[in-house]
């Protein structure tokens, strides 16, 4: 069975993805998503209803919020009272299924505990969507739940929990969850009597929701097209949508990297010295040699003798040259501009966001993309930088708040010349993507093997003693409340995990180089960086020094993306043993949030163009 067309209506979900991913997979059908404020249908009913002829079904996908609030629904409620000559085949999921109910007679409300990231066997009719399924394992993320008459007196009327009750006359109820003794019997999933409406409210989708539960889906399709074919509705002239095609336009801003001496083919040598290296000691030797500016430092760290703290995630360290004449990209979301320096000249351009300015840097990546160097270097010359909270909260429409500062929140520098060093073989790449740098390549290869030679700890005991002084820090009874708040959003549905972060500002006598060792040393981590790119604009200083086990990101010539989260951890102490993290690790609440944390790095995989 295949073929057809789905609309996703989208509520601006952590999970969107993941279920459009599973429409795909399981009926290989074309699913294009809208989202629930889409301005082109939120004030005229007609052309909603025009667009949605062109379909096969819809999903109404779940998302925060409480589904009688218009702004958290907003198209989805639409579906609900279309008109006979427009009814197509509807499955809600979490919040459309609410939405649904709450159409139809019920309400909606808190859970007296929230499920989030739990997985629960779930009591079916063994009909309709759940034909021919068996135990089903459902995952959920739900904070509210659907209120029916026959809630409070569930367990007394087992031979009716598949009928109507007075409060809900036309849905049909198809399932329950009858495994929680906190909240009591929630309902599940349901249809409506003669309209092709049906609801969940788990999460089909979710990494841990078994094949069982997948059937739903393949169920729900095959009531659709039964349907569609006894209700067939005239063809729709209405052209198909270009939703999801994002149009850049860089044609306002000329695109440097000019320069004759570059060149796209990775000139390169490789060498094993006698012994490892350390990443620090050829950052200090190679300043001394090169140029002002500062090189910049991707670092895995390693632990005494040079092995590295973890090889399969921090096996490389980068060193990236920047010159005088090194291409800077900068962005600020507090003024929308974005410079790119080209050695001495400069060009600005207003952008309308972090999204626009993404684009015009993929669009300077492609002009210089790199080729012909080692297979098993990593790196072989481009773009080194960092992006800010600031610049990632942007792209979902967060102004920038009142104590921001106009400095950049991306700032990137086009590296030439890198050196790249392999912790697990001991391989050392000398690279440039410069024409005729021979002398260069010979002359930094020598300075590394001396480098080899000496003591790989001297460069640590250059850090120096600092006096520090906290300036200002989050204090305990503040932080707290902004716990209690956050639970508060939680326990109300607005959101399924918040991450609570805060800020010290700190003064120190020393430089941030200094404080980088003394970093490395006390904290050695796969991910570490030192940059300090100030020295292409005198009028900021900004210097980044981090220290983390986390790789949010990893991206292979091949295509494979990796994400890899920490979460579910269990502080280290002198008596804390193996078998006591693990049972900790395997309670319900830490089993949720890595559960969580899965399905929504699982999302954000599965919006890269190219993702299978």
């Amino acid at each position: 069975m295949s073929g057809g067309r789905v609309l996703f209506i989208d509520a601006y979900d952590s999970f969107s993805n993941n279920i459009i991913n599973l429409l795909k997979n399981r009926l290989s059908v074309t699913v294009e998503s809208v989202f629930i404020d889409d301005p082109r249908f939120v004030f005229n009913d007609d052309a909603f209803h025009e667009h949605l002829q062109q379909f096969d079904a819809v999903v109404a996908g779940p998302g925060p919020g409480h589904p009688a609030i218009q702004e958290d629904i907003g198209l989805i409620a639409k579906l609900w009272t279309l008109p006979d000559g427009k009814l197509l085949p509807v499955l809600g999921i979490c919040l459309g299924f609410q939405s649904l109910c709450l159409a139809y007679g019920g309400s909606v409300g808190r859970l007296t505990q929230p499920r989030h990231g739990l997985v629960t066997p779930i009591t079916h009719c063994g009909d309709d969507v759940y034909a021919g399924t068996g135990v089903v394992q459902a995952t959920q993320y739900h904070s509210l739940h659907v209120q029916t008459d026959l809630v409070d007196d569930v367990e007394s009327s087992k031979n009716h929990l598949w009928t109507p009750t007075s409060s809900c006359p036309h849905l049909e109820p198809l399932a329950w969850d009858l495994s929680d003794p906190d909240n009591g019997p929630i309902f599940m999933a349901a249809r409506h009597e003669t309209k092709p409406f049906r609801g969940v409210q788990y999460h089909p989708e979710s990494i841990c929701t078994n094949d069982e539960g997948h059937k739903l889906i393949d169920n729900w399709w095959q009531e659709a097209r039964s349907w569609n074919r006894l209700n067939p509705k005239p063809n729709s002239t209405t052209p198909a949508s270009t939703n999801g095609i994002l149009h850049r336009d860089t044609s306002r801003i000329n695109l440097p990297f000019k320069r004759e001496c570059l060149d796209n083919t990775v000139h390169w040598k490789s060498f094993t010295p006698s012994r490892k290296i350390d990443a620090a000691a050829v950052l200090q030797a190679v300043r001394a040699q090169s140029t002002p500016f500062e090189p910049l430092l991707l670092e895995s760290g390693t632990r005494a003798g040079g092995e590295p703290v973890n090889a399969e995630t921090g096996r490389f360290s980068i060193i990236g040259l920047q010159e005088a004449a090194s291409t800077h990209v900068q962005y600020s979301t507090l003024t929308h501009l974005l410079r790119i320096i080209d050695g001495s000249d400069v060009a600005v351009r207003k952008c309308g966001n972090t999204t626009e300015v993404f684009g015009i840097l993929e669009e300077l990546v492609q002009n210089r993309r790199a080729s012909g160097g080692h297979s098993e270097s990593p790196f072989w010359g481009g773009f080194v930088g960092f992006v800010s909270y600031e610049a990632g909260l942007e792209t979902i429409d967060v102004a920038p708040s009142k104590d921001s500062k106009e400095r950049p929140d991306i700032w990137f520098v086009f590296v030439e010349r890198s050196i790249v060093l392999d912790h697990v073989k001991g391989t050392v790449y000398v690279q440039s993507l410069r024409r005729d740098d021979a002398e260069w390549l010979a002359r930094t290869e020598n300075l590394i093997s001396e480098v080899s030679c000496r003591d790989a700890a001297a460069s640590d005991r250059e850090a120096t003693k600092a006096h520090v002084q906290v300036i200002s820090e989050p204090k305990q009874a503040e932080y707290c409340d902004k716990v209690r708040t956050c639970q508060s959003h939680l326990r109300a549905g607005s959101s399924y995990e918040l991450c609570l972060t805060d800020c010290t500002h700190i003064s120190s006598t020393e430089g941030a180089w200094s404080m980088y060792l003394r970093l490395r040393s006390a904290n050695p981590a796969p991910f570490s960086a030192y940059l300090d790119l100030s020295g292409a604009d005198s009028a900021q200083n900004i210097k980044v020094v981090g220290s983390s086990p986390e790789r949010f990101l990893s991206w292979s010539r091949e295509g494979a993306c990796q994400f890899r989260p920490i979460k579910g951890t269990v502080k280290k102490t002198p008596t804390t043993t193996r078998a006591m993290a693990e049972a900790q690790l395997k309670t319900p609440k830490e089993q949720a949030e890595n559960l969580m944390i899965v399905d929504l790095i699982r999302h954000d995989l599965s919006g890269v163009h190219g993702y299978v």
